[in-house]
């Protein structure tokens, strides 16, 4: 029964957190056995602590394998129904082009973390964690996300002050952000990233 109910929530290869799982008639205890039994047939693997998968081996690669960046972004950033962080820095400036380097520890800002930064290890992936200064929501993660780019982009951007700013400016325009979505994150934008809105016109780019 249990694999069945894995296998229909949650499919081959894909992070599985026992602590999120609820199923009637089945205590936390008979819970923990059943994975245990599993584990021993080979039904189940085990990634970390509490974290589990149904193994199924590729043609390619002969062997079962879950993809630490599954369980990152599961465990920090989203799952099926809400988001609750995304990635910063770096990593997120090189996904837009500011920059071309690839981090080596990737930084996750999440309203799963509650310190003000501190590194944890995911399988072999380094991942430096920080909590919001406004509340994360599916609305909201992709703004703060843009902003936190704008505030941090003369550190990592490689493109020249002017590039740097058309860039961003034209990110905003394509994503086509509403005055009211900014309206609800003003408590986490600094007086920096303000001044940077207005020198760059981005936030000319804000629908009313």
């Amino acid at each position: 029964m249990l694999k069945e109910y894995l296998e229909k929530n949650y499919g081959y290869n894909e992070p599985i957190f026992i602590n999120e799982i609820r199923l009637d008639g089945i205590n936390d205890n008979a819970l923990r056995q059943y994975f245990k039994r599993m584990l021993k047939s080979g039904d189940l693997a085990r990634f970390d602590t509490g974290i589990y998968y149904l193994p199924k081996a590729s043609r390619l690669l002969k062997k079962s394998y879950l993809d630490p960046m599954k369980v990152i972004i599961r465990k920090y950033i989203q799952n099926t129904t809400e988001v609750y962080g995304y990635f910063a820095g770096a990593t997120f400036a090189n996904q837009i082009g500011l920059t071309t380097q690839m981090p080596a520890i990737l930084e996750i800002i999440t309203s799963k973390e509650a310190t003000k930064g501190r590194n944890v290890t995911v399988g072999s992936q380094n991942v430096r964690l920080k909590r919001p200064a406004v509340a994360i929501t599916s609305e909201n993660a992709g703004l703060l996300q843009f902003l936190d780019a704008v505030s941090q982009a003369e550190k990592y951007s490689e493109l020249s002050d002017a590039e740097t700013g058309a860039l961003l400016k034209n990110y905003a325009k394509q994503k086509n952000y509403s005055k009211a979505l900014l309206s609800g994150v003003l408590p986490g934008i600094t007086g920096s990233t303000a001044k940077k809105l207005i020198e760059w016109g981005i936030i000319y780019e804000f629908t009313s």
